[in-house]
Order: C-alpha cells, then structure tokens, then sequence
C-alpha cells in the first residue's frame, strides 16, 4: 500500500512566478519542515518561505521534469 503524502501543495504567488518563466514548470509546496518546489523526478530542500527560495533551485527544478 502507497504511504500518505506528508506535504501540501501550496497555490503559487506572484512574486513567486515572477522570478522566472520556468516557475511555471514545477509544483510548490509546503510540508514540516518548510516550502519546497519539485517534479515528479527531484524535490528540493526546505526553506522557511516562498521568497527564500532561490531562482536557480526554481530553474534546476523545472529542467528535471
């Protein structure tokens, strides 16, 4: 049997979006430890918000996906 999520997904904000068109190509969300982005290949790490989360990580994430 598949285990439960722990993890929401969260809807994405402006200025979340605005840091880069590939925002578009990944999912956000929140869980325990903090926000994340990810695909169904790769999850980042936690950071405490949204704002944290660098550009970069945005981009990797929606190249792997």
């Amino acid at each position: 049997m598949a285990t439960k999520k722990t993890y929401t997904v969260v809807a994405k904000p402006k200025e979340f979006l605005d840091k880069t068109p590939k925002a578009k190509g990944c999912t956000l969300a929140k869980d325990k430890d903090g926000y994340f982005v990810y695909t169904h290949r790769w999850a980042s790490k936690r950071y405490k918000t949204i704002g944290a989360i660098p550009k970069k990580i945005i981009e990797f994430c929606e190249s792997t996906g």
